[in-house]
């Protein structure tokens, strides 16, 4: 099949795969007319075991009843690309029966007969799958080394100390990037002297929960101390990594708590993060603890961005 332009470009694009999809109406059923090398390795199959197969060869169960269910084969009804964008993502089976959620770009593209075409572009599925399988290593190698701290129920420092070291050894295998961030807590000093230090292990707790709320549930807070949280910050870019951190110093600074006789008591912290790499995965968590040691004890608000 002749390619526009525009398949050529999204062909080459990050090693994303396509496939050409005809809709025949009168035969009642969605076939494979071409397929690209990067999508039939991403599915585990040879592009020519693809080509003139059913589509619901490589569609997951979800996905293939919504089609069966959804798609009427009619010129005038909903075509398969008005099914399909319904859906925030598909489910895609490769050859060994593994089904794997992607996200997926549904173009049409243009007829050589009467049965329309689609193009389902897909990102690079078997090396996403690759780095879910690292994560999940790594993901059990960390549970094995929690140690809780006793105050807080939190991560100890010494379990800070180990997940970094574990996770530096598998950045490179499993591909991905990380971060480590130390956060202290504004005004310490002066709220211990004011309320007492059980009552600012509160503040602690609060800045925690507020974490939760913004990061992912693989991303890891640990307890350094009675004013300070460690953040380890797995699959991440330097770039991401500033947006989400700025972003949780706001929703601490706005996210209120009754604490110490006042009903709205507004709290602020100060960041300073890295992104781990083997060569400072022992050294990661002093320097960057030094980084907000070193800020005035009135210095509020304070992101500090360190090895850029």
């Amino acid at each position: 099949m002749a390619e526009t332009g525009e398949q050529q470009v999204l062909e080459g694009r990050r090693g994303d795969g396509y496939l050409i999809v005809v809709q025949d109406n009168s035969a009642r059923q969605l076939t494979i007319d071409s397929v690209n090398d990067a999508a039939a390795a991403q599915l585990d199959y040879e592009p020519e075991a693809l080509q003139g197969r059913k589509l619901e060869v490589v569609l997951g169960s979800r996905t293939a009843t919504i089609i069966d269910e959804d798609l009427e084969y009619d010129d005038d009804a909903p075509d398969m690309a008005d099914v399909l964008a319904r859906q925030r993502e598909l489910r895609l089976r490769t050859r060994s029966g593994e089904e794997v959620i992607v996200p997926t770009t549904i173009n049409r593209v243009m007829a050589e007969d009467r049965n329309p075409r689609f193009q389902l572009i897909i990102p690079n599925v078997r090396e996403g799958l690759v780095k879910e399988q690292w994560r999940g290593l790594l993901t059990t190698s960390l549970e094995g080394q929690m140690e809780l701290d006793a105050v807080t129920g939190l991560p100890s420092r010494a379990t800070a100390e180990a997940y970094l070291r574990s996770v530096s050894r598998y950045m490179a295998e499993g591909q991905f990037e990380a971060a480590f961030a130390v956060l202290r807590l504004d005004r310490f000093e002066k709220s211990k002297a004011r309320y007492g230090a059980a009552a600012v292990n509160q503040l602690l707790q609060h800045v925690a929960n507020c974490c939760r709320a913004t990061f992912r549930a693989e991303d890891v807070i640990c307890v350094l101390g009675p004013n300070k949280l460690g953040l380890l910050l797995v699959d991440i870019s330097r770039e991401s990594v500033r947006l989400v951190l700025n972003r949780l110093r706001w929703n601490i600074r706005t996210h209120t708590l009754e604490f110490g006789g006042k009903a709205d008591f507004s709290n602020t912290v100060c960041i300073a993060f890295d992104m781990l790499t083997p060569e400072n995965a022992e050294q990661l968590l002093g320097t960057a603890e030094q980084a907000v040691d070193a800020l005035e004890e009135d210095a509020r608000n304070t992101l500090i961005e360190r090895g850029h």
